[in-house]
């Protein structure tokens, strides 16, 4: 006779994260059958979905603090932390957002979330902060602070930004060379290349 498991033994043998249609395979199951099974454990809080329809859960059992930060590379490969998440990153600054601006590739599928604030964004904005992507310890891709402020400032400078000049630890984390690079390569106003490169007076301060 077949012995039958537990919701908590099942989970026990399932990865920190994992998609549902893993389930199908791992348990000989239907996908009818493993949607139920996972909104049963849902709601019993044994596990929680990441959002959207995205297929990928965070297992309770095994990590009680989720790592949605790679629950996110598993929903969408393309995510690419941009703005002040990723000036904090660098220690540039120190303001803490509760959602922080993740770019993903508008053609790919973009799973709703509370966790984050998803911004689509194009090949061509992909190919062209490709020098300034650098990837963390748990394989996150994320905008080097310098090619993070250029970006925030080509939407209208100073004015659009969340920041002010003096928000900023210039001499912790930002390279003027790399500022410059990545300055022209977002092809700035000369107004707003003019403003991006305002650190050289806070440097000399």
């Amino acid at each position: 006779m077949k012995q039958r498991l537990s919701a908590y033994e099942r989970l026990l043998g399932l990865p920190e994260l994992f998609h549902g249609a893993d389930l199908t395979v791992r348990f000989q199951w239907t996908s009818k059958k493993t949607s139920q099974y996972l909104y049963l454990w849902a709601e019993r809080g044994l596990v929680e979905p990441f959002g959207g329809h995205s297929d990928v859960y965070a297992n309770l059992v095994k990590n009680s603090t989720p790592k949605w930060e790679v629950a996110l590379q598993m929903a969408m490969s393309s995510a690419l932390v941009i703005g002040t998440d990723a000036l904090r990153r660098a220690g540039v600054v120190t303001q803490i957002m509760h959602r922080p601006e993740i770019a993903v590739l508008a053609t790919d599928p973009i799973y709703k979330t509370e966790r984050f604030t998803l911004v689509p964004k194009s090949a061509r904005y992909f190919r062209r902060v490709r020098p300034g992507i650098v990837r963390q310890d748990n394989g996150l891709q994320v905008l080097k602070p310098e090619w993070a402020l250029a970006d925030m400032l080509a939407k209208n400078g100073w004015k659009g930004c969340l920041l002010d000049p003096d928000d900023f630890d210039w001499d912790e984390g930002i390279d003027r060379e790399e500022l410059s690079q990545a300055v022209r390569s977002m092809k700035l106003p000369a107004v707003v290349e003019e403003q991006a490169l305002i650190s050289e007076e806070f440097q000399r301060s």
